[in-house]
Order: C-alpha cells, then sequence, then structure tokens
C-alpha cells in the first residue's frame, strides 16, 4: 500500500489580505510548515504539492532537498479542479491500485503527524477518512421565520487532510462537479464516509490575526557551569558576589547570565553563545556578559521575539546566594527592558554532591519563555 499526500496550496488568501500560504512566520512558511509532518510519517511515501502556476518554480526550490519525494503541479481556479491536477500526477506516478490518498488544505499548518497516520490508517481499511471535531458553540438554523436551535451533537466540524482509496476518489472527481471538499464529491459517489477523530489545534487559517495565535510563543532552555579557582571575582547575574574564589572562564564566567543567553537564543531557534561568542576569540577575553547578553537581546529582536517570563536557577555550595537574588533579578531583567517581576531566580546546593557540593564549581539553569513582538 502506498501513501501519497496532496497539499491544496493554489488559493490566493484574499481573506487574509496576504498571500497566507507563502507568508512566513518565524523563518518559515506556512506551506513548509504544512507539509512536514507528512514527510515526517512513515506511512507517507511521497507529496504532492499544488501552486499557483507562478508559484511552481518558487515551490520546487524550496523542497529541493526534502527527505522525500515531492513533485509540484500548478492548480486550478478553484479547489476541485487544484486537487485534480495533482490527483492526475499521482494516477501517472502511482497508478491507482493499493494508494491511499490524503488531501489537507495548505493553510492547515498545525497538523501533526498523529492526526495524518490516525486518518490514514482508517481509510485504508475503510476506504475513507474525515476527520472531524465536535461543535462546541450552539447552533441556530435560519428559517423563513426567523431561526430554530439545533442539537449541536449532531453536527461536526469538517478538517483535513481527508483520507481516500485512491481509485474511488480519482472516479468521485472525474465527475466534473464542484464541491468544497472531497467528502462531498466522495460521499455523492459512493454514499457515507467514516469519520476520524480530528485535532482542535488543527485549524485552517483564514485571516491575519490567526498566523500568530500558535506562534506567539517559544520556550528555550539553557545550561552552564564553570569551575571556581581563587583569584578570580564571582560574578552571576551581573552582580559582583563577595566570595574567596570565582568562576574562571574567556569572559568574566558568569554562568546565569550564559545560562539565560543559551536559553534565549536556543527558543528563538538561533546557536548557542559559542557561535556568537568563540572562546577562543580575544574580542571577548574578559568580556562583561551583560553587554553579550544586550547582543543577544539584538539577535532575538530581529527574528520578531522579545523575553516573556525568565526563570533560573543558580546551584552553588558556596556563597549563600539568597541576600543577592532580588539585585541579580533587577540586573537581568533591566538589560532585557523587562518588568522585575518577570524574572525570577532561585538559589540551591547539590547537598555537597558533584564538582558544586564539592565547591569546585557552580552552575546555573535557565528557562526562558521568548513572545512574538
Amino acid at each position: 500500500m502506498k501513501g501519497v499526500a496532496i497539499i491544496a496550496a493554489a488559493g490566493s488568501g484574499s481573506r487574509a489580505g496576504v498571500d497566507k500560504i507563502w507568508a512566513k512566520v518565524n523563518g518559515e512558511t506556512v506551506l513548509m510548515r504544512s507539509v512536514c509532518p507528512f514527510l515526517s510519517s512513515c506511512l507517507v511515501d511521497a507529496v504532492v504539492v499544488a501552486v499557483r502556476a507562478e508559484k511552481v518554480q518558487e515551490a520546487e526550490t524550496l523542497f529541493a532537498n526534502a527527505i522525500k519525494p515531492v513533485f509540484v503541479v500548478a492548480g486550478g481556479d478553484v479547489r476541485t479542479k487544484t486537487v485534480k491536477c495533482a490527483l492526475d500526477l499521482v494516477k501517472e506516478r502511482f497508478g491507482t491500485e493499493n494508494v491511499v490518498v490524503a488531501i489537507h488544505d495548505g493553510a492547515r499548518p498545525f497538523v501533526t503527524t498523529a492526526l495524518i497516520e490516525r486518518t490514514m490508517t482508517l481509510a485504508a481499511s475503510e476506504g475513507s477518512a474525515v476527520p472531524v471535531v465536535p461543535c462546541s458553540d450552539s447552533l441556530r438554523k435560519k428559517t423563513e421565520g426567523g431561526s430554530r436551535a439545533v442539537d449541536r451533537a449532531e453536527y461536526f466540524s469538517v478538517q483535513t487532510p481527508q483520507c481516500f482509496d485512491f481509485a474511488k476518489l480519482y472516479a468521485a472527481y472525474s465527475s466534473g462537479e464542484e464541491a468544497t471538499d472531497d467528502a462531498t464529491l466522495f460521499e455523492k459517489k459512493f454514499g457515507a464516509v467514516s469519520l476520524a477523530e480530528g485535532d482542535p489545534k488543527n485549524r485552517k487559517i483564514t485571516y491575519l490575526s490567526d498566523f500568530y495565535e500558535d506562534f506567539s510563543v517559544r520556550v528555550g532552555v539553557g545550561y552552564d557551569v564553570h569551575p571556581l579557582v581563587h583569584g578570580r571575582d564571582l560574578v552571576l547575574g551581573g552582580k559582583r558576589i563577595p566570595h574567596d574564589k570565582g568562576l574562571v572562564g574567556h569572559s568574566d564566567a558568569d554562568a546565569l547570565t550564559h545560562a539565560i543567553m543559551d536559553a534565549m537564543l536556543t527558543a528563538a531557534d538561533l546557536p548557542d553563545i559559542g557561535h556568537f561568542f568563540p572562546p577562543d576569540d580575544p574580542a571577548y577575553e574578559g568580556a562583561c556578559s551583560l553587554d553579550l547578553l544586550r547582543t543577544v537581546c539584538d539577535e532575538i529582536a530581529a527574528k520578531g521575539y522579545a523575553v516573556g517570563n525568565l526563570s533560573a536557577t543558580v546551584m552553588a555550595e558556596k556563597p549563600k546566594l539568597a541576600p543577592y537574588l532580588p539585585e541579580m533579578e533587577r540586573t537581568i531583567a533591566n538589560v532585557l527592558c523587562m518588568d522585575k517581576s518577570c524574572v525570577r531566580f532561585a538559589a540551591t546546593t547539590t547537598e555537597k554532591l558533584g564538582i558544586v557540593g564539592e565547591e569546585k564549581g557552580i552552575a546555573a539553569e535557565a528557562v526562558v519563555l521568548l513572545r512574538a513582538k
């Protein structure tokens, strides 16, 4: 049994006010986000992407290095024609027998591999499978006299991917009729379709505001550790703390600030601090980590993000850090241009275990939430 996905992406995005399929969110097109889960599925052998004629070359370039075969075709002026163009290519490449085809809207970038495989598996056994979710709102039907209530338990919202035995779906499309989805055409020719459990998060992007609801936050984790030695200042969170030892490193070795920077960078899909501040670069010898943090702020701002909140823990046997935490929080909050209430640090020991417990080093771990600016 072959599995082929068709991504219908030839629309113009008139209601969104932008070409939503090609709009970029966090540096990646909506189309790429819609296709990737299919490429990751073990049930999908190939993907056909149907786009507007003037976007064919751009789509071919976009998927040139995909991990599975991706074929690009020019779609039509309505959805039915677009899908038919893709079905013709599938027939040419794979034939009509022992093929399950999954038709997915390119404007649904929140689809998961789990949903894809759940629906394709049902279609392989039943001949059809359409993912649906229950209606959560009360419903009313318009009547000549006004309206009347209807039982919402009898109604479902339909999603994609809609999956079918290819030979049957191709026959249904050969009628030449138009429909808003594949299930409607299939039902007219072969009867009722099987329903699969959908996913409420598998929304279709229709308006501009839909772009950012699920892409608005990202989370990153950072960790750093430095050895303690005599003859160095102890700097944590940008504050010099009285102690007979300090942390050693190429810069001021502020383990807490370094952990925060790595959390920010990884959350923004950027390389870690070693990439931006190489430990063998003389320019950063003895550098103040707060200055490096400001640079990291600029990097994530260029990606469209700012820090929403920050939580971090410093692990040190000595000295006792609790008295210094509020000032460390204020210092970091000021650099990040945040309210101090959104920055919180904790201090702990490791109960004399490991290099921290033996007072040979200090470690820090940070968790950062980035929000879209």
